[in-house]
């Protein structure tokens, strides 16, 4: 009697599940044991800061590197003096005239130095294949988009230099020609790359309308820091460039699949 008590008890169903390893409770079981998420929301919350950390000191490194480089072969010098002694309106003139950007050549080793760290530390935090190709993606297209506009501002400044024209047309002519012709052939050239390097849809490729020159105003900022408009350099643009361009270099290094369609070649 005792036997065959026991025997009616190790065929009721739950206790027999628990010893058969085919069965559903053992494979619930296991489920949720041995297949727990890999990361926690702390590592993962850890992960996205790295991926934006190493994209910023990245970036800001390679926008100061040139200036310094720059500086120092031209014999450039903050003034030591003014800064330990110096009233706190002098300190900033003073560090603001170090690192102001007002050539082609600071525009685009600055603007080249920030894009090429920021991607070098989006590199560095992300693995992902499609995000660092992304990565180039932007990186390729805010480059485009500062040296098109700012070699036709030079070029033009330069064809202009020794033209008999009033003073006013040989100063608003490159503005003009370096926003309303440069950012246009800037966005076809990135079109291009889009679609012969990154293979890109022809569709998927957006073409260049005027409320488009709001969108690149951070890449334009190089033709205002070039104008010899007094106007516009009474606006101190050329001290804080470095900054906007160190901007450009985070967007790039942040940039992955998550956000594309929404960087400034889409």
């Amino acid at each position: 009697m005792q036997t065959y008590f026991l025997q009616n008890i190790t065929n009721i169903t739950p206790f027999r599940d628990f010893h058969t390893p085919d069965s559903v409770v053992c494979k619930n079981f296991n489920k949720h044991t041995h297949n727990k998420p890999s990361d926690t929301p702390q590592k993962e919350y850890n992960k996205n800061n790295t991926k934006k950390l190493f994209p910023l000191v990245g970036a800001i490194l390679g926008t100061l590197l040139p200036i310094v480089i720059l500086n120092k072969a031209g014999k450039k010098h903050i003034d030591t003096s003014i800064l330990k002694n110096g009233k706190m309106l002098d300190k900033l003139k003073e560090i603001g005239e170090y690192f102001e950007i007002d050539s082609v050549k600071k525009i685009l080793s600055t603007a080249a130095g920030a894009i090429m760290g920021g991607i070098t530390g989006g590199f560095i935090a992300d693995k992902n294949k499609e995000n660092r190709k992304e990565k180039l993606k932007e990186g390729t297209f805010e480059m485009t988009n500062i040296t098109v506009p700012t070699i036709f501002v030079a070029g033009i400044s330069k064809l202009l230099e020794n033209k008999n024209l009033p003073t006013i047309m040989k100063k608003i002519a490159p503005v003009v020609a370096g926003l309303g012709i440069g950012v246009p052939v800037a966005s076809k050239i990135s079109g291009m790359i889009s679609q012969k390097v990154f293979k890109e849809d022809e569709n998927n490729v957006r073409k260049f309308k005027p409320k488009d020159l709001l969108v690149h105003s951070d890449d334009m900022i190089a033709v205002l820091a070039l104008s010899k408009i007094s106007i516009l350099q009474k606006l101190q643009i050329d001290k804080i460039i470095g900054m906007i361009y160190a901007k450009c270099g985070y967007e790039a290094g942040t940039a992955d699949e998550h956000t594309k369609g929404h960087g400034h070649h889409h």
